[in-house]
């Protein structure tokens, strides 16, 4: 593997921070293609001039990306939040992750117990608790684990 730059993202990586997003909800879906409804609909997130792209990209080729837009206020229904800026469509490459491409089989992860946002998002990412519990610095953390690649 080459150097990883992370920039922004220019006209030009809309359609290859698109194919990264249909590529990593195909795999994510067990080969389930997001519809062109879905895709028109991502296609126009990231193109979107208010919007501004993060793109990670290894010897030219766009392998992630993330968008940044103003935030609203309900879940997105209106108004604007002075100040606060929502983070979407973060999404690598289902073939780039450097674990992967590192031979590693597994990964874990400590959290603190109450950190109930990191949990919920470790756990939607296809971490689980193993169980383990320590205290560090007088908080409890709890440790997490994944498979890396399908089993069969």
């Amino acid at each position: 593997m080459g150097d990883l730059i992370i920039r922004r993202g220019e006209p030009a990586d809309v359609e290859p921070a698109v194919a990264v997003w249909l590529a990593a909800n195909s795999a994510r879906r067990k080969g389930l293609t997001p519809g062109a409804e879905q895709a028109a609909r991502a296609r126009g997130h990231v193109s979107n001039p208010e919007a501004f792209m993060l793109v990670a990209e290894e010897a030219g080729d766009v392998v992630g990306m993330a968008l940044g837009t103003q935030g609203l206020a309900d879940d997105g229904a209106w108004p604007p939040v002075e100040g606060l800026c929502h983070v979407s469509m973060v999404f690598v490459a289902p073939d780039f992750p450097e674990a992967r491409s590192r031979g590693y089989d597994r990964a874990q992860l400590w959290t603190q117990s109450d950190n109930m946002r990191a949990r919920r998002l470790y756990e939607g990412r296809g971490f689980f608790p193993s169980g383990r519990e320590k205290y560090e610095f007088g908080e409890r953390i709890v440790h997490y684990q994944r498979a890396l690649r399908e089993t069969v």
